[in-house]
């Protein structure tokens, strides 16, 4: 990749225009480490039953602050994920904006940034839906999260967090959490750590900041302390 940010700028519009949105996920990460559901990386010895004991917790704690209707274990599972618990899905995004934004945007901010894609029809992946659970391609039928025991699974649900929508998220749901997901290099895009600012920033350009992911006072106050940082936009209308 270029060392200038208007070159790189440009590669990453040509690397996003190869993939037709109608069947391509995106997700963002800092660091090239191996990609695994959180509950599948080392720090958490993964174990089932502790990871069944985790979830149906959460689910018992969580209702007192849920204030949309969460009917299935699926949309629990997502919930879950979506607000930082350890879980076997991983998130991607169908707007390559957003998964740059959060590559970008990710601890640790010292290092190379990545974006992968994700093709959801000719890919190693399949879909699987979770009204009548079942897949789609090789009609698998699963009851609960947990009884998928190896492959991975694109997984939508309804929109149990207003980020989600704003996010739009998806997630892979992965029978083995301990098995890395691996992307080639073709569907890979580097961002350089000397650029990752100057990155932000053009997404700034095109609407994507803290207050757009986050669509909430966290969001809006993450996205303030951002631009005071770097001195983006302090004029007292902006």
């Amino acid at each position: 990749m270029g060392g200038d940010i208007s070159q790189l700028w440009a590669q990453y519009w040509a690397w996003i225009e190869q993939f037709d949105a109608d069947h391509h996920l995106f997700r963002g990460e800092s660091g090239q480490n191996e990609i695994k559901p959180k509950i599948g990386r080392p720090e958490y010895s993964y174990s089932k039953t502790r990871e069944k004991i985790l979830f149906d917790q959460f689910k018992r704690l969580a209702r007192s602050y849920v204030a949309a209707p969460v009917s299935t274990d699926w949309e629990w599972l997502a919930l879950a994920q979506h607000h930082g618990m350890p879980t076997r899905l991983l998130d991607w995004s169908s707007s390559p904006l957003v998964a740059a934004w959060f590559a970008v945007s990710s601890y640790p901010l010292d290092r190379d940034c990545f974006l992968y894609a994700l093709d959801t029809v000719a890919g190693a992946v399949e879909g699987f839906d979770i009204s009548t659970c079942r897949s789609v391609k090789r009609n698998h039928s699963f009851g609960h999260p947990f009884e998928i025991q190896s492959d991975v699974y694109v997984i939508e649900t309804a929109p149990v967090s207003q980020r989600i929508t704003t996010q739009r998220g998806l997630f892979t749901l992965h029978g083995d959490p301990e098995a890395p997901f691996v992307v080639s290099d073709a569907m890979t895009f580097k961002i350089p750590v000397a650029l990752r600012d100057e990155f932000q920033k053009k997404l700034l350009s095109v609407g994507i900041d803290y207050s757009h992911i986050f669509p909430d006072l966290d969001g809006l106050c993450k996205s303030l302390d951002w631009k005071h940082k770097l001195r983006i936009g302090m004029s007292p209308v902006a």
